[in-house]
C-alpha cells in the first residue's frame, strides 16, 4: 500500500491507495484530513504528516509515502522555495526529514506537478502522451507531463504558466505578480485576480462565487469579469502551447469549477491566439478534483 499525501497552507490530507484493476492506483481508506500548523514550523507540518500516516494502521503494509505539497520542490525532495503560507518551509529538506519521521521511502512533489501526474495517467488526459495540467484558484500554476512522463525542470518551475506574461489594456497591464512581475497572468486572471477586477468597476467587494452567481443571473460586469480572466488565460495558454505543442490542456482549481462560461471563454480565446496545429489541442475540465495532488503523490511514490 502508498500513502498520498498533500499539504497545503490550511490542511493536510492523506490517504492510503493500492493496485487496482489494469495497474491503475485507487484509494482504499478514507481520506484523513488535519489542520497545517502553518504558523508554527516546517518540522511541525512533518510531524502532523508522520503522525497521518501512522494512523494507517500497520506501518508494515505501506510500503512508501508520496507528497504533493506547496512550494517548489527540488530534485532532492527539498522544498526550494515558497510563499510565507507555511513558516520554515522555504529550505526544508522535507524528504530526508519525512523519510527520517516515517522510516521508509518518501517521494515528493510540488502540488500542482502531482496533480497533473494524476490527471495524465488517470484523469482528463488519460490516453494523451502529451498533458498540460492548469489550477486555476488563489494563483495559477502548472504542470507538463512529456511522453506520458511528468517534466519538473533543471529547477523544479517546469510549467509556471503563472508567470507567463500577457499584453492587456493599460488598466490591468499595472497590477503586480505576487512574484513581484507585472505582466504576468497570475495578476489579472487568479481568482482574487478577478474579484479585485470586479472591486474596481463596481466598488463592491465580492468572492468569486458571488461574482459568478451575479453572472449567472445577468450580471453584466460580473459576466465581463469572468469572461476577460477567461480570455486572457486563454492567450497564455496559446503562447505556452507555442513552445509545448501538447495535445491535451486538462484546466482544474476552484475557479473552474465555475463551468462552460468560463471553460468556454478559455478555450475560444485560445483557438483565436493559437497556432494552427496547437489549435487542435484538446482543452478539457481536470476530472479527479480534489483527490489529484494526493493520487499523483501515490503513483509517483509507486514508480519509485
Amino acid at each position: 500500500m502508498i500513502v498520498g499525501v498533500d499539504i497545503g497552507g490550511t490542511k493536510i490530507a492523506a490517504a492510503v491507495f493500492a493496485q487496482g484493476d489494469g495497474g491503475r492506483l485507487r484509494m482504499a481508506s478514507p481520506t484523513r484530513v488535519v489542520p497545517t500548523p502553518a504558523t508554527a514550523s516546517g518540522t511541525a507540518v512533518v510531524r502532523a504528516v508522520a503522525e497521518l500516516v501512522s494512523g494507517f494502521g500497520d506501518a508494515d503494509a505501506v510500503t512508501a509515502v508520496g507528497v504533493g505539497t506547496a512550494g517548489v520542490v527540488g530534485s532532492d525532495g527539498a522544498i526550494a522555495s515558497s510563499t510565507d503560507a507555511i513558516a520554515g518551509w522555504a529550505g526544508l529538506p522535507l524528504r530526508a526529514a519525512l523519510e527520517d519521521a516515517v522510516g521508509i521511502e518518501v517521494s515528493v512533489l510540488n502540488d500542482v506537478h502531482a496533480a497533473a501526474v494524476a490527471e495524465a495517467a488517470q484523469g482528463a488526459g488519460a490516453g494523451s502522451r502529451d498533458v498540460l495540467m492548469v489550477t486555476v484558484g488563489t494563483g495559477i500554476g502548472g504542470a507538463v507531463v512529456f511522453d506520458e512522463i511528468l517534466r519538473r525542470g533543471e529547477t523544479g518551475t517546469a510549467g509556471s504558466l503563472g508567470h507567463v506574461e500577457v499584453s492587456m489594456r493599460d488598466a490591468l497591464a499595472d497590477r503586480r505578480c505576487p512574484c513581484g512581475g507585472r505582466g504576468h497572468v497570475e495578476a489579472v486572471a487568479s481568482g482574487p485576480a478577478m474579484e479585485q477586477t470586479y472591486l474596481e468597476r463596481t466598488g463592491a467587494r465580492r468572492g468569486l462565487r458571488d461574482i459568478a452567481e451575479a453572472a449567472a443571473h445577468g450580471d453584466a460586469v460580473a459576466v465581463e469579469v469572468i469572461e476577460e480572466g477567461a480570455r486572457l488565460l486563454g492567450r497564455a495558454l496559446a503562447s505556452a502551447n507555442a513552445l509545448l505543442d501538447v495535445g491535451t490542456i486538462a484546466i482544474g482549481g476552484g475557479v473552474a469549477e465555475i463551468g462552460e462560461r468560463y471553460l468556454g471563454a478559455v478555450a475560444e480565446s485560445y483557438r483565436d491566439a493559437a497556432m494552427p496545429g496547437p489549435a487542435r489541442a484538446r482543452i478539457v475540465a481536470a476530472a479527479l478534483g480534489v483527490d489529484a495532488t494526493l493520487t499523483g503523490a501515490a503513483i509517483t511514490a509507486a514508480q519509485r
